[in-house]
């Protein structure tokens, strides 16, 4: 076999590689690349925001575009200052661009501008956490496999329930922010509330290992 046909068979198994490689692992976020983790680190640290209390800025509305940008924007490097210990990240999403303070080392997580609006700390303003979205929120658990303690299936068999009544009905859950703990760096938990039919239940749901698991809920 001449040299022409051993690198078209080369080629081609090194091409094969590639997609094998990708379908393996297509599902994975890569951490380690630069921007996967700027964003992972602003995702899994509580993010810190000014805002005016007369403006009431802390709607959902104003979470969710926040982190569209986080979740599926690109970090502009060449905009952003990283050599310093407390790093700013430029996020740009579509026409919306947020700028973000960070620091590595102590967790520190806050946003500095959304567009033309700046979160200074003025004398009418707030230092707050800005949590996640209800929408994001529920994308990120709808891709979580499903799992159910011993005690939340006793528990179903005093209501008229199943556990495909709880998963199918996640996008209505609102969580309680003040009772939950996002950034527990072992098997976060989300308290909130969920409704099922014409029924308004309290929901404890626990992160971890790729799972979403439903510990407890009581009918309010």
């Amino acid at each position: 076999m001449n040299f022409i046909n051993r690198l078209k068979f080369y080629l081609l198994g090194f091409i094969l590689g590639l997609f094998l490689v990708y379908g393996i692992f297509k599902e994975r976020n890569w951490d380690w690349l630069p921007e996967n983790k700027v964003k992972k680190f602003l995702l899994e640290n509580p993010l810190k925001i000014y805002y005016n209390k007369k403006l009431d800025l802390l709607s959902d509305q104003l979470s969710k575009k926040i982190f569209d940008i986080i979740i599926n924007g690109d970090v502009n490097f060449s905009k952003s200052e990283t050599k310093q210990e407390l790093k700013i990240y430029f996020i740009e999403y579509k026409q919306n661009t947020a700028i973000f303070n960070i620091s590595f080392k102590d967790t520190l997580c806050r946003i500095l501008s959304l567009n033309s609006n700046y979160f200074e700390k003025e004398p009418n303003s707030k230092d707050s956490t800005i949590f996640l979205d209800q929408k994001n929120l529920f994308l990120r658990f709808d891709k979580l496999e499903k799992k159910y303690s011993k005690s939340f299936i006793k528990k179903l068999e005093k209501y008229p329930l199943n556990e495909e009544d709880f998963s199918k009905n996640l996008k209505s859950f609102e969580p309680n922010w003040p009772q939950s703990d996002p950034f527990k760096k072992s098997n976060p938990e989300y308290l909130g509330t969920i409704k099922i039919q014409d029924s308004a239940y309290f929901l404890i749901l626990e992160t971890g290992n790729q799972k979403l698991r439903f510990k407890d809920f009581y009918k309010i």
